[in-house]
């Protein structure tokens, strides 16, 4: 029962997260390019799906804030994570026991794509600017959609 749960746990994520694919994307107040420009989100940013619209998702960031961004910008294909607490240390392994990285502390909302998870929870990310560190997985906001199930 246990894999069935967490198999759809995983079925769940991937269904509703997009992560931001291009160096930088526009997010709008609207389904059109001639919307307002809300926010402009780095690369790897991770965005929650609440609906399509033609080539357009409407969107919910970390803090809940809802925009529209265009498809060409984001893909379901890649998992990525941002830092939601106040600042993160970044290690060389899966664990608080391992060195800090070369850049040892990011601040809230830095963007990464997730390459791997360790089995204590640690997560193995790519930053935009190209390096490889670990972070617990507590440290981080990834867009899950969380759905009541009963039997």
């Amino acid at each position: 029962m246990l894999y069935i749960l967490v198999f759809l746990q995983l079925m769940v994520q991937s269904a509703f997260g997009l992560c931001v694919t291009s160096s930088k994307a526009n997010l709008r107040s609207g389904p059109s390019s001639k919307n307002k420009i809300t926010w402009v989100a780095p690369k790897f940013t991770p965005l929650l799906k609440l609906k399509k619209k033609g080539s357009w998702y409407h969107v919910r960031d970390q803090d809940g804030e809802k925009h529209w961004v265009y498809g060409s910008n984001v893909t379901s294909r890649i998992t990525c994570v941002a830092v939601k607490v106040a600042s993160a240390n970044l290690r060389v392994g899966p664990s608080s026991g391992n060195k800090l990285a070369d850049i040892m502390r990011v601040d809230r909302y830095t963007p990464f794509k997730r390459i791997d998870i360790a089995d204590n929870g640690w997560y193995q990310v790519q930053a935009p600017w190209g390096g490889k560190y670990w972070i617990s997985d507590n440290l981080v906001w990834r867009p899950v959609k969380i759905s009541r199930v009963s039997y």
